[in-house]
């Protein structure tokens, strides 16, 4: 069977399906479209995290099927070798999606279990180490950086600048199709098939901006540029680039946009800043509050659903800005 070389769906499917086939016999007397129907209610990269998992529980001598001592010891000793509570609460996700797969019970709600990782938790904190805010100003001096005249620093370009200006997640930057561009006299319309909030292909359209001709950097036109340069009409937005100058057929891997960013930074002098694909997101986000858009109208471009999650985006760049207790606005204190 061949692949959909826009969506990839179909090898998607197939790889569901072979997981499908280590169920147990009961589950086997499924048809084929049954198991494909499940198999598609599944992402690729769901599958992709959980059989990583299911190695480091396996390597750490865990047993499958497991009882709540055999995941109450992993986590325990997971936890004293380093891992982050957050990690390990995504091997218990991974390890009762695998139990409930193979129907069997899962020991991953039992009281042991959950007592042993809420002690974890009151043990090292729950806190999470966020990516640090990718500001407009990050963001010029990233793509100053930049060769605007090879092919790949256009390709790079454009992909920094729309990671940004769209509030994109790394993954939904490399899905880009031309497909699923539409030009507008304002700018563009980028249409999402799925996104990480997104799994069940609902229509979801993001506008992105034609900046001003005075403005450095506008992504319409940087994409308008590597269009033309790389002379692509259809298919994948983002490709690999070979040394001779010849674009690969498949989209860009998301590793990919990692190496390129790192590369950039560090020409930039921005290596130590500890920016990551996810810090274009965040930085749009935190820029166009810090400007005073509207919560809706940045949602609009975000995607965000929930207020509470949307609210974790907003980075203080500033610890003493827009402070509650600044009861004396205009006057300037007198400095010790």
């Amino acid at each position: 069977m061949t692949r959909d070389i826009r969506t990839g769906e179909l090898a998607e499917t197939n790889e569901a399906v072979v997981e499908l086939e280590r169920l147990p016999q009961a589950i086997k007397h499924l048809s084929v479209d049954a198991r494909r129907l499940i198999a598609a209610s599944v992402s690729k990269n769901t599958l992709r995290g959980m059989r990583s998992d299911l190695r480091v529980y396996q390597r750490a001598g865990g047993q499958l099927p497991a009882d709540d001592y055999d995941i109450a010891n992993f986590l325990s000793a997971q936890s004293r070798l380093g891992k982050k509570p957050a990690t390990l609460e995504r091997y218990l996700n991974s390890l009762h999606m695998w139990h409930r797969y193979m129907n069997f019970p899962s020991p991953v709600k039992s009281m042991t279990v959950r007592s042993v990782m809420r002690g974890i938790r009151r043990v090292k904190g729950t806190r999470q180490k966020e990516a640090p805010a990718l500001l407009l100003v990050d963001l010029h001096r990233l793509l100053d950086a930049i060769d605007h005249e090879s092919l790949a620093g256009k390709r790079d370009s454009v992909m920094f600048a729309l990671a940004f200006h769209g509030a994109f997640r790394r993954s939904e930057v490399v899905a880009l199709y031309l497909e699923d561009i539409q030009w507008e006299p304002r700018g563009i319309l980028v249409g999402l098939r799925r996104s990480k909030t997104n799994q069940h292909g609902e229509a979801e359209t993001k506008p992105i901006l034609r900046a001003p001709a005075s403005a450095p950097y506008c992504p319409v036109r940087l994409l308008e540029a590597w269009l033309s340069a790389s002379g692509l009409w259809r298919g994948a937005v983002f490709r690999s680039i070979s040394l001779g100058g010849k674009l690969g057929a498949g989209r860009l891997g998301g590793n990919v946009f990692y190496q390129r960013l790192q590369i950039h930074l560090a020409a930039a002098g921005m290596a130590d800043r500890g920016f990551s694909p996810h810090s274009f997101r965040a930085g749009f986000i935190t820029e166009a509050h810090r400007q005073g858009k509207p919560d809706v109208a940045i949602k609009r471009i975000s995607g965000h659903r929930d207020q509470r999650t949307f609210e974790r985006y907003i980075r203080r760049t500033d610890e003493f800005e827009d402070h509650a207790g600044d009861f004396y606005p205009g006057v300037e204190e007198a400095r010790v």
